[in-house]
């Protein structure tokens, strides 16, 4: 099976030198992943966010045909593939032939070791990624409810359109939920920006922007502008997953109003900067699953350009 080591020709090699790539199946095999029709590709990110049965989660590797079109960084070991909760590639986009193309996401197998037998490699979802050339897409892997039997896969694609984003001193922003029991009442989010001076004794705030009432698979695919983060201001943006209705440009509020947050320091800040395009997406369960402390949802973000 072919390895398409692709994080791109127009991004990856300046990578290299940090982190090693390899793929799962055929570990060892770095083939780049060669589009020979360049004016016939288009670019994907690849966003792993369904659920496993029973709250049991699992990596995938992503096809196209036989190509494999993913790979993950490692430094000890050999990689399995994308994590839940995780997207494919990390900075950029996959370059990817354009049109209606065989695609599947794919569990790699676990070799068998001297105490624990070979796990087979598993078909979580086998379809077609179908995209036109020149245009920018997000590729969701999404499932069915996982405490319901039999669960099943499938994949949620938007498209990632830049042309709206004129303003070069604004950031742009949009919110997808991949949460799949999301209540029928939706849940709303929100931006919230500290305005007070670093270090000061009282700390203000204001929220700049709110969705409300985003149903699963809700949201909005248009980037929409929001103020940018001074660019010598280190402090991030906090974002608050919240039930339908709640108090807005509360820094303090809790559960159960409080579904999920996202702080505004530490590991993950989003520091949203002028000129950039970021998706903002939501995944886990609501409750969680198997326990209700265990795949809960959680707030996650990437830059689209």
């Amino acid at each position: 099976m072919k390895n398409i080591f692709n994080i791109i020709k127009k991004a990856v090699l300046p990578l290299l030198g940090v982190v090693l790539f390899a793929s799962c199946g055929d570990e060892h095999d770095f083939t780049p992943y060669e589009i020979t029709d360049i004016e016939n590709q288009a670019n994907v990110k690849f966003i792993h966010s369904a659920v496993g049965a029973t709250g049991t989660n699992f990596q995938v590797n992503y096809f196209m045909g036989t190509d494999k079109i993913s790979a993950v960084g490692v430094t000890v070991g050999l990689p399995l593939g994308t994590p839940f909760g995780t997207l494919f590639p990390g900075a950029l986009y996959a370059v990817v032939k354009s049109g209606k193309q065989p695609f599947s996401a794919v569990t790699p197998k676990i070799a068998a070791t001297a105490t624990t037998p070979e796990i087979p490699a598993v078909d979580r979802y086998v379809g077609d990624l179908v995209t036109e050339k020149g245009k920018y897409y997000s590729n969701f892997l999404i499932g069915s409810l996982p405490n319901v039997t039999p669960v099943t896969y499938s994949t949620y694609q938007i498209n990632d359109d830049f042309s709206v984003a004129t303003d070069k001193t604004k950031a742009y922003v949009r919110f997808i939920n991949v949460i799949n029991n999301t209540p029928v009442t939706g849940y709303d989010l929100g931006f919230i920006k500290t305005t007070s001076i670093s270090g000061a004794a009282t700390t203000v705030t204001k929220e700049v922007l709110t969705y409300k009432n985003v149903t699963f698979k809700g949201g909005d695919e248009k980037f929409i502008a929001i103020e940018a983060q001074d660019p010598t201001d280190s402090r991030g943006y906090q974002i608050q997953l919240r039930v339908a209705g709640s108090t807005t440009n509360n820094p303090s509020l809790a559960a159960p109003a409080l579904v999920a947050n996202r702080a505004n320091s530490g590991t993950g800040v989003f520091i949203p900067r002028a000129g950039r395009i970021y998706t903002i997406y939501v995944v886990g369960f609501a409750g969680g699953v198997p326990s209700a402390t265990v795949n809960l949802p959680g707030i996650g973000w990437y830059t689209n350009k």
